[in-house]
This record gives structure tokens, sequence and C-alpha cells, in this order.
């Protein structure tokens, strides 16, 4: 077994899948209600049943290591701009191998966006895979149109899904799409949900998901937004493992 080979394991060693809870988000759009300290809402949330988080790389340095050491630590290794700029046609990596295990990263997550001018954020992505996993960290790789409007094309995520998987990542991030089936048919890796924006449907969309095959999720402000937070999460948790 290779170094690799036991990371991946280890990000589904509960039950065979993975529930994170993404707390990445101010890297974009800067304080959210829920996310003013990430530290505090992290913390508040630490013992619900989750596998582990999505921080960005500064977080890591504030964390107290005997309280997170048992969780997996995902970092997001590509940035996007900010919420006042314009939108970006690839999201590059600013992240290497070795900064990522400095700082005590179990796994690395990456945008790739397909669509319009889309070579260069597949062949991005495709080279930092490859240096990511010569020091033996999992790859997650979330799919984004470069079409906000084309978020729930099923075609479009399964081939941005078959896009990252024949370039070998090691996990792939999806938003949750009609003809779902097609997505997970297309992926030679396991898919997790992303949450997406805060509604009220996530629990019959999480119930459809995992129906169809998806091995996990990456919620976000359906978590730290919500009143409840931690009956949030063990009402994914009920679903995803029951």
């Amino acid at each position: 077994m290779t170094c690799l080979e036991k990371n991946v394991r280890r990000l589904f060693k509960n039950k065979g899948k993975l529930f994170l809870v993404a707390l990445d988000h101010p890297q974009y759009f800067g304080p959210l209600p829920g996310l003013e300290n990430t530290i505090e809402t992290a913390e508040r949330i630490l013992k619900a049943p989750l596998d582990g988080f999505i921080f960005n790389p500064g977080i890591f340095s504030h964390l107290d290591s005997k309280k997170f050491f048992p969780k997996i630590l995902i970092v997001r290794g590509s940035v996007s701009g900010s919420k006042f700029g314009r939108l970006p046609l690839h999201h590059p990596v600013f992240l290497s191998a070795e900064g990522a295990l400095r700082i005590g990263a179990d796994g690395v997550i990456l945008m790739m966006i397909v669509g319009g001018n889309d070579v260069e954020s597949i062949c991005s992505v495709g080279k930092k895979i490859e240096e990511f996993h010569g020091l033996g960290l999992p790859v997650i790789v979330e799919i984004l149109p470069h079409d906000p409007s084309k978020l729930s094309d099923p075609d479009l995520i399964a081939t941005g899904v078959r896009i990252a998987t024949e370039l070998g990542t090691d996990v792939v991030k999806v938003f949750y799409t009609e003809q779902f089936h097609k997505v997970i048919e297309a992926s030679l890796a396991p898919v997790i949900l992303a949450g997406g924006l805060k509604t009220e449907r996530l629990e019959e969309i999480a119930r459809k998901a995992v129906e169809i095959g998806v091995k996990g999720f990456a919620v976000g402000r359906n978590i730290f937004s919500s009143e409840d937070p931690i009956k949030v999460i063990q009402t994914l948790e009920n679903i995803l493992r029951g």
C-alpha cells in the first residue's frame, strides 16, 4: 500500500463515507453570518458527528491541535478572487504540496472550471494533482461551470467529473443536478455532494443523492448559518450513514 492509498482510505474510514463541513467561504466572501470567527464556529460543532472540515490555509495555525487532531482537515488550495471582482476564467492554485503538509493538511481541495476557455483550468488542476500525489496527499476536485446558469446541468457536471477523474483526482465534489445518476456514472472516483446555497430542500436533496450513489457531503452555509447547526449535522449524518 502506498502513502497516497493509505491517506485516501483514511478519508472514507467511517463506513466508507465522508462528511465534511466546509468553512472556507471567507476566502471569497469575507466575513459571513455564522463565520465571523471561523475557529469559534468550528469548535462549537466539533463534537457533532462529522468527519472533518474544509479550511483555508491561514486557519490551520489557529487550530487547537489536541481538539482537531482526530478530524480530517482538508485545505482549500485554489483561489477565486473576491466577491468584488469579476468571475474568474480559472481558479489558480496557490498552495504547494510542501505547504499543505507543513500546515498539517490531510488533503487538498481544488476548483476546476468547465466551459468557456477552460483548458487553463483543467491543465492547472492536472499538474497540481500530480504534485500533491507526489507527497501522498489526496486531492478533491470541485466542479464549477464557467456559466453560473449551468450549475445544475447534468451533462456539463458529468463531463467535468469525468475529466477530473481521468486526470487522477481521488474525490470529486459536485452540486446536485437533475439526472444525477449521469454524474455518478461518469465518475471513476467517489463523489461527494456540495451543499450550495442555503435551502430548505437540503434534506430531500441529500436523500436523493445518497440513494443514487453519492459517498459523502461537503456542506457549509446550510450548517454554519443555521440556527441549530448540530441538528443539521445530525440529520445529514443519519441520511449518509443511517
